[in-house]
């Protein structure tokens, strides 16, 4: 008896696929049996699915136990993540318990933080999972955080714009990494040198409340051109609109929201896919059956008019709302 699974769940199948977390993997699990028909020809994937929730509940169980040893595992959310590099009292703390509901501890005295805190930062159907690592301290970083640094997926340089010492400080940042083999880079992609990581990195001026405004200004012509800069304070105006799109910006995300024909779209839960990804890439990324037998979509957005209809090169922009036709 065939299962005659509806469209919800090979949406659900694919997400799962993208899932990078167990915590997610067992949510999508769950939601594709709900979905799931009731009758004879769905039993069999019944039993599957059930089997597969208990093992990674297991994983799940064994990797928290071995976690509980080592307090510098940072396990990876369903989103990008960025870790926030500086010196000794810099703001980076302060920010990240402003932006997400980490608790990573703040003082007036330096070398407050010791080990990882992350936490998630939502704004604008957008989430990253912020790291908020310890202090850059004299041009060196222990060798975890250089680990964390290599397996994110982009960086946050948080500078004092207050401080006399920024540049130097940005400095000592990139003595650091390079030292931990990880090539910083901004707006301009230069070959990196033999042997290191590329890592794409943004700058958070932090303190702009306290900063002198010509001296912000000369720090914002430093970096014009070679990184996207943001200005922030975590006891003033916040700037999230900035934030979150600088954010975007750097590892080049876009949300693309998808329509059933014939329905209103899905505004809650857009996919996040990687600039420069084409109609029938998107149409792979929801399901395979559904690129294979791809005819054309129709788009809704800033670049075409209500519903046109496209192929499947179409180059794909933020906000996209796409229906695809089979």
């Amino acid at each position: 008896m065939p299962a005659n699974l509806p469209p919800d769940y090979y949406a659900a199948e694919e997400r799962f696929r993208q899932a990078k977390t167990s915590g997610e993997k067992i949510r999508i699990l769950e939601e594709m049996l709900a979905i799931m028909p009731k009758h004879k020809g769905t039993d069999h994937l019944k039993a599957d699915l059930r089997a597969r929730i208990s093992r990674l509940e297991k994983d799940s169980l064994k990797k928290k136990a071995v976690s509980k040893f080592n307090p510098y595992v940072v396990e990876r959310e369903d989103c990008p993540q960025v870790v926030i590099l500086g010196a000794a009292n810099t703001g980076k703390s302060a920010l990240i318990n402003r932006l997400t509901t980490a608790t990573s501890e703040v003082a007036e005295y330096p070398y407050t933080t010791t080990k990882p805190y992350p936490g998630i930062f939502r704004h604008n159907l957008f989430r990253f999972q912020l790291v908020d690592l310890p202090p850059i301290i004299s041009t060196t970083m222990e060798g975890w955080m250089g680990d964390l640094l290599r397996s994110a997926d982009a960086a946050m340089i948080c500078l004092d714009a207050s401080q006399e010492s920024t540049l130097e400080n940005m400095n000592s940042v990139f003595q650091a990494t390079d030292k931990a083999n990880v090539y910083l880079y901004g707006l301009q992609s230069a070959q990196p040198p033999l042997g290191t990581i590329p890592k794409k990195a943004l700058i958070a001026l932090t303190k702009c409340d306290r900063a002198d405004p010509e001296v912000l200004d000369l720090l914002k012509s430093e970096f014009q051109g070679k990184f996207i800069t943001i200005e922030t304070s975590a006891v003033g105006k916040m700037n999230l609109d900035n934030l979150s799109s600088a954010l975007a910006d750097t590892l080049q995300i876009l949300r693309i929201f998808t329509k059933i024909p014939g329905k209103k779209a899905d505004m809650d839960e857009p996919y996040i896919i990687k600039r420069g990804m084409t109609v029938i890439e998107m149409a792979e990324t929801v399901h395979r059956e559904l690129a294979e037998s791809f005819r054309f979509a129709r788009i809704w957005g800033k670049k075409v008019f209500d519903g046109q209809r496209v192929g499947k090169e179409y180059l794909l922009e933020d906000e996209d709302i796409v229906e695809l036709h089979s």
